[in-house]
């Protein structure tokens, strides 16, 4: 999947293997109607909701469905027609110079500027955020290709920028500081509601992880971000707040991290600190992603048994059938999470279609799981 910065501009975005592994599991999704619903309901109050962003928690341990989630909240996003979607996952990046902007900067990244439908003259409305944030837009719409490049390597934080450079763009100041960058987004969010999109929705994968690449004294600086950018509307000069689209953000945390927050407010109750303000605004935010109910695992069971191999696309009845009690027994091995599930019902199918067998059964899944080095012995009903 070839993105518009990498044929406008050869410019690669980061990697889109992820989001299409997670396009490709959206058949298999299951259950989840309550969480839908509340995350839905975001969608429709951000666009709803002219002067408020959202920020929303997706909570679960690993294998709930976290990720998956994430990219179901995306396509009914796009299905409303009203929103602009990023995603972003944090898992492959570097331990950052400056915490904060790197997350600007992925922000960044992430925007498709093809998107964006406009014009000269609107465009100059953006100098009443900042001259210099109104020139690199200027140039990265209508400059020449090479321009082009210079002025969204700077804008992404690729470069600082050398006096050299700086002259060729026509700016003075080098991208290193998070008010700067703040005031970018603030012409990205200009230009996406003048392109038609109410809402930037920017879902955030493993946000958690951001916390291990800087040192504990740094770990605030995220959270004030967040809080800054719930807060973003305050910041916005007048004449343009109604110009410019919301921002949604929806993280993906486990129950660990999520504790680990709680810990963090109760360290900063004598201290101060980012965390209680936050945890004040995403208070009625906190969606809880639990495990799959007997009924959810052995309909996802049988969606996933339906997955052709060969062909990669859903077949009308599963692969091999199965038993009931073969349904019941992967539920209870995976605990009922869905990342689990999968990967179960994947050992025991591939073993099945090698051995041409006609019907998966309990007995066969105990003894391909056992082969396979899988452990099943906290199942109190499997053989010792």
């Amino acid at each position: 999947m070839s993105s518009f910065m990498e044929k406008t501009y050869g410019l690669k975005q980061s990697p889109f293997k992820q989001v299409v592994a997670l396009w490709e599991q959206l058949p298999t999704w299951v259950d989840r109607e309550e969480e839908m619903k509340k995350w839905n309901k975001i969608l429709d109050d951000s666009v709803a909701t002219p002067d408020a962003n959202f920020i929303v928690l997706i909570v679960g341990d690993y294998g709930m469905g976290k990720s998956l989630s994430l990219f179901k909240i995306i396509q009914e996003a796009q299905k409303r027609e009203r929103h602009f979607p990023v995603y972003m996952s944090f898992l492959a990046e570097q331990k950052p110079s400056k915490p904060g902007l790197d997350v600007l900067f992925r922000i960044f990244r992430e925007v498709d500027f093809s998107s964006f439908k406009i014009d000269e003259t609107q465009l100059e409305q953006i100098n009443d955020i900042d001259s210099e944030v109104y020139t690199i837009f200027r140039v990265i719409l209508f400059g020449d290709q090479e321009t082009r490049k210079l002025a969204l390597s700077y804008m992404r934080g690729e470069i600082s920028g050398t006096e050299s450079q700086l002259r060729t763009l026509g700016v003075i100041r080098k991208m290193n500081d998070v008010d700067l960058a703040v005031d970018y987004l603030i012409g990205i969010l200009f230009l996406i509601k003048q392109s038609g999109f109410p809402n930037f929705l920017i879902a955030v994968d493993e946000f958690e992880y951001l916390f291990s690449l800087v040192p504990r004294s740094s770990q605030p600086i995220y959270l004030a971000l967040l809080r800054r950018l719930f807060d973003l509307r305050s910041r916005i000069p007048k004449q343009l707040r109604d110009k410019t689209s919301n921002i949604t953000l929806f993280l993906a945390i486990s129950a660990d991290g999520e504790r680990r927050l709680r810990e963090m407010q109760d360290t900063e109750r004598t201290t101060g600190g980012p965390i209680s303000p936050l945890r004040r605004r995403i208070a009625f935010n906190i969606i809880t992603l639990v495990s799959l109910t007997q009924k959810a695992s052995i309909e996802l069971i049988e969606k996933r048994l339906k997955l052709n191999r060969t062909t990669g696309k859903f077949e009308d009845n599963p692969l091999i059938p199965f038993t009931k009690e073969f349904a019941i027994f992967i539920h209870q091995i995976s605990d009922g999470r869905p990342e689990t599930i999968i990967d179960r019902c994947d050992n025991v199918l591939d073993a099945g279609l090698e051995r041409r067998l006609p019907l998966l059964t309990k007995e066969f899944a105990i003894e391909i799981l056992q082969e396979r080095g899988i452990d099943i012995s906290t199942h109190s009903d499997v053989p010792a």
